[in-house]
């Protein structure tokens, strides 16, 4: 068994031997949240029976039973707290306890079945999270993995400014249509148009599309008669989107059509709009990462977008096999860091996600795409414009509305599509989702094979998918 050390001996870092995976995702994202690690408990009979009989020992209804290894570690000063991933709203804070908290990570009522079992540990600043992970991956007979989660980041590359001036903040236009459709190259090339004017079109008005991001601006003239609903997993953030990356993706999936101002949408879904990346400064937070993501089982969205990644993550995995076991169709983004290593980005390298690739508007890969065997197809995803906050963020240079680049803005032109796809054919599963949208994609003149590690199938077809 691994020997627990504290932060005065020489830190070791976790090893991908350690989780059972390849080792070169960990070469690539290596900001992690060194605080706080993840552990999920083996889902046994004999793990659930060990913890039920402690928990009623240790309630005074019970013979005394051994403690599980986990249950110890705030006692022994090791964490300064363990919670479960996904809490139990019957049961008390107050009254959870070590042992309380691993009985609800074990519920047979947890929203998750892959993932069930997640808690999070807050490390005590003594101790170190890297050493504390490996310690836990040796205890077999408890946990199946332990881990300092990677941080994920939004792979959008437009350009930062903490401040917008006065002249950004223009008036509305008051157009017939929406004003700056004939802006919106990418709608040409997805054949969003053709699509529309098609017989048996239907329009994605029943479908709700989740964005996992960093909010949404609520009150945006072209978004706020297409929320659904809004929920923020951020304990320490109010609902403004700081970074304006969400208000931005949104706006790309189902800005509203035909209002007279703006931009619009590539369809008319409903968008869930999920808080969870943090505004710059803030910590990352896993255990409201983790809940964003499987916050859509249980709560109706049919398509879950994820213009965002990072490194290898097990309890991310494991709940993205949840989702698409419950019928969600995953869309993420194939990142932004072709010129930096290139390196393989999750969630969108995860079995059974649709991984989207980003191209300009000669059907050239842009020169920041990743590529990789998990590519599905490409999407527009240079100069895009689309909705931002009408207040300052992080990366728009514009209020209300700005072009950015970004593998991010190619990944909801897909979602959109799928949204479409399921609003006339709503008995599709994940896979035929991913095989119809990938299968119907057009070849690019730039392609070497199809499918290929730069383009995957090509490049979206909104009006053949849906043929």
């Amino acid at each position: 068994m691994a020997k627990l050390h504290r932060r005065s001996e020489p830190p070791i870092e976790v090893t991908a031997e350690m989780l059972g995976i390849a080792a070169a995702p960990f070469q690539w994202f290596s900001q992690r949240a060194s605080g706080t690690v993840i552990v999920k408990l083996r889902v046994t009979a004999t793990t659930s029976r060990r913890i039920s009989a402690a928990l009623r020992a240790s309630e005074g209804e019970g013979t005394t039973a051994p403690v599980p290894f986990l249950a110890t570690l705030v006692e022994n000063g090791y964490a300064e707290r363990i919670s479960p991933i996904f809490p139990n709203p019957l049961v008390e804070p107050a009254r959870r306890g070590a042992l309380r908290t691993l009985s609800v990570a074990m519920s047979e009522e947890q929203p998750v079945k892959a993932a069930r079992g997640l808690v999070s540990i807050k490390v005590d600043p003594r101790t170190s999270a890297d050493h504390l992970a490996a310690h836990l991956n040796s205890l077999g007979s408890e946990v199946e993995y332990a881990y300092v989660p990677p941080v994920k980041y939004a792979f959008a590359r437009a350009r930062a400014a903490s401040k917008a001036s006065s002249k950004s903040r223009r008036r509305l236009p008051r157009r017939t249509t929406d004003s700056f459709g004939s802006r919106q190259w990418g709608h040409g090339a997805i054949r969003i148009r053709e699509a529309r004017a098609k017989s048996g079109f239907v329009e994605a008005t029943s479908i709700i599309v989740a964005v996992v991001d960093s909010g949404i601006d609520k009150t945006h003239p072209d978004l706020d008669g297409s929320i659904h609903s809004y929920v923020n997993f951020l304990p320490n953030e109010d609902d403004r989107d700081y970074q304006g990356h969400g208000t931005h993706v949104a706006g790309i999936i189902a800005a509203e059509i035909n209002n007279r101002i703006g931009i619009a949408g590539v369809c008319a879904a409903r968008i869930m709009a999920l808080k969870a990346l943090p505004k710059q400064g803030n910590p990352w937070n896993a255990e409201a990462y983790y809940r964003a993501l499987a916050h859509p089982i249980t709560a109706g969205a049919k398509i879950l977008n994820l213009s965002l990644g990072g490194g290898f993550d097990p309890g991310e995995r494991d709940i993205i096999t949840d989702l698409l076991d419950a019928g969600i169709t995953v869309v993420a983004a194939m990142g932004n860091e072709y010129n930096k290593g290139n390196p393989i980005s999750y969630p969108a390298a995860y079995d059974g996600v649709i991984a989207v690739g980003a191209t300009d508007e000669v059907d050239r890969r842009a020169t920041f795409s990743c590529t990789g065997p998990h590519i599905s197809l490409v999407a527009p995803g240079v100069n895009i414009l689309s909705t931002t906050p009408q207040y300052p963020s992080e990366l728009a240079s514009e209020v209300l509305y700005d072009s950015w680049p970004g593998t991010s803005m190619a990944t909801p032109h897909v979602a959109a599509a799928a949204a479409l796809l399921l609003a006339k054919k709503p008995n599709l599963t994940p896979s035929q989702v991913r095989e119809r949208l990938t299968k119907t994609a057009d070849r690019v003149p730039w392609q070497s094979a199809h499918p290929d590690d730069e383009y995957g199938y090509g490049r979206l077809n909104v009006e053949a998918a849906l043929k």
